[in-house]
């Protein structure tokens, strides 16, 4: 048996107090922070098990405690109370015909989630309500909340957990937190990871985004974003000129180019990071429902493994993703992801290394010549080259066999 189960008081600022009745006075279950039991006082015994294999969580005698779970993430709780030895009550977790909130997080109490995640949670919402049913309540945060709301009408955006939910579900790219996911992100694919997280039995498939009704353009002509930025300058492409040389190729080829970064110039990791000189400036704080139109009718986005890739997956826009950060589990499959594989690369996804160090941002060879090889070796070239497959499979303009210099 395992007893993985906390007796606590536990501070109910988010979750709320266990409201939800079970038919027996003082004794109150919800799912809302995990798996919640108040047991009134008296001659209680209680077991909680997982309702498909019977593994025991927890089974002993409590009495004016309250039992909660580690786990945040769905399992198929099964809870049996006895009192003065006569079972009296059991309850499986059901979540048809209820409400449950998917609470997407930040990783740090307070903030709002990641743009990444909170898309890649909303794009496999549906999945959970195929498997599980139920009427979902998604907290995305404030950015994505219009977005998302009008891409899909029946979800009910809210900002915190709703006081009538049968269950909560607090998803997030959790990393080395074993009671967060039952899985490490960096140590499987991101569809298994979400199966996890979700109780799903069937790989999720990423939903494309609709906004209703047309919508005139935001930008006039043939154009392609870029993203140049991302959550640290170790994610971010550092070949010497790199950009400046795809943007000029991108405008040798008619296109205006425009980068949508929330910032023109950062400054992380020790590298500075600004736009290229060549790309137009749509940075800047603007709503992600803009930054959504343009990807949707743009002929490529050109980014790394952030948020905005994920946004441009969704708006349907193709990407060509450099990552040397990450291996391509990590991420939506796109066939323009551009790496390379013969030097030190993917530390993100070697549990053996702190690849989020502040103080190293090269996991494996800081200090070094071979410091962030993984992004400083990726050329031009090789971006080039996936934006021309691009091109030819998408059938945009005449492709020629261009020889890169």
């Amino acid at each position: 048996m395992r007893k993985d189960m906390a007796l606590v008081l536990t501070n109910e600022a988010q979750a709320g107090p266990v409201r939800g009745e079970t038919g027996i006075e003082g004794l109150r279950l919800d799912f809302n922070a995990g798996l919640r039991l108040d047991v009134p006082e008296g001659n209680w015994r209680i077991r909680v098990e997982d309702g498909i294999s019977r593994q025991v969580f927890f089974e002993g005698e409590l009495s004016g405690d309250r039992l909660q779970s580690f786990e945040q993430y769905y399992v198929p709780w099964q809870i049996s109370v006895w009192r003065e030895g006569e079972l009296i009550f059991q309850h499986r977790l059901d979540c048809s015909e209820q409400k449950i909130c998917l609470y997407i997080d930040g990783h740090v109490p307070g903030m709002l989630p990641p743009l990444g995640e909170a898309v890649l949670m909303v794009s496999c919402a549906r999945a959970f309500v195929r498997e599980h049913g139920g009427r979902l309540a998604v907290r995305t945060g404030a950015a994505l909340a219009d977005l998302v709301g009008q891409c899909f009408p029946e979800l009910d955006i809210v900002e915190d957990i709703p006081e009538d939910c049968y269950a909560t579900y607090h998803l997030g790219m959790y990393q080395g937190e074993p009671y967060s996911s039952p899985y490490d992100l960096r140590a499987v694919p991101w569809d298994v990871y979400v199966c996890g997280l979700m109780g799903l039995r069937q790989l999720p498939q990423l939903e494309r985004w609709h906004l209703p009704g047309q919508h005139e353009s935001l930008v006039q002509g043939r154009y392609a974003c870029i993203a140049v930025q991302a959550s640290g300058g170790r994610k971010c492409w550092l070949y010497p000129g790199g950009w400046d040389e795809v943007v000029a190729y991108l405008r040798g080829l008619g296109y205006r180019v425009l980068c949508l970064d929330k910032e023109g110039l950062v400054q992380s990791d020790g590298q500075e990071i600004r736009r290229p000189s060549g790309a137009e400036d749509f940075t800047g704080n603007r709503p992600l429902r803009e930054r959504f139109e343009m990807l949707a009718r743009a002929d490529l986005f050109i980014g790394l493994p952030s948020g905005l890739s994920w946004l441009a997956q969704a708006a349907g826009c193709p990407v060509v993703m450099i990552s040397g950060i990450t291996l391509p589990q990590t991420e939506f499959y796109t066939p323009y992801r551009v790496s390379n594989d013969f030097v030190c690369h993917g530390c993100y996804n070697d549990l053996r290394v702190r690849w989020n160090d502040p103080a190293r941002p090269c996991a494996r060879h800081q200090g070094t010549q071979r410091e962030l090889e993984c992004s400083r070796e990726i050329t031009p070239a090789q971006v080039i080259e996936a934006i021309e497959r691009l091109r030819r499979d998408r059938g945009l303009g005449h492709y020629e066999d261009l020889t890169v210099q």
